[in-house]
């Protein structure tokens, strides 16, 4: 089952969850057990490109609803700092960015 990348932790349907902060190193242990299998839901174009940039894989901008399957997991991306939607975010405001990772697994 393909892994899906989110832009914020949030419930899509009804169930019973698990959520874990993971690190960047534990983000490529859950890419590599599915086999690289996963898709983008990042609604926003400019978290796309930070993810792709932070991550170094591609991430593309996915304005389609999610629904969360049961077992699946989610790879989701909180973004602490607020950036204007325009702005394409730089090396610099990677490095500076408060952020979390989370593992969200549907569990029923």
């Amino acid at each position: 089952m393909e892994v899906a990348l989110l832009n914020s932790l949030v419930l899509t349907n009804s169930g019973f969850y698990k959520a874990d902060e993971i690190t960047i190193q534990e983000v490529y242990g859950v890419l590599e057990r599915c086999g690289w299998r996963y898709k983008s839901f990042i609604g926003h174009r400019s978290t796309a490109l930070f993810m792709q940039a932070l991550l170094g894989i591609r991430v593309e901008h996915n304005r389609k609803m999610f629904r969360h399957m049961k077992y699946q997991k989610a790879i989701c991306f909180k973004l602490y700092d607020r950036f204007p939607e325009w702005k394409v975010l730089t090396e610099r405001d990677l490095a500076n960015a408060k952020y979390q990772f989370y593992l969200l697994t549907r569990l029923d």
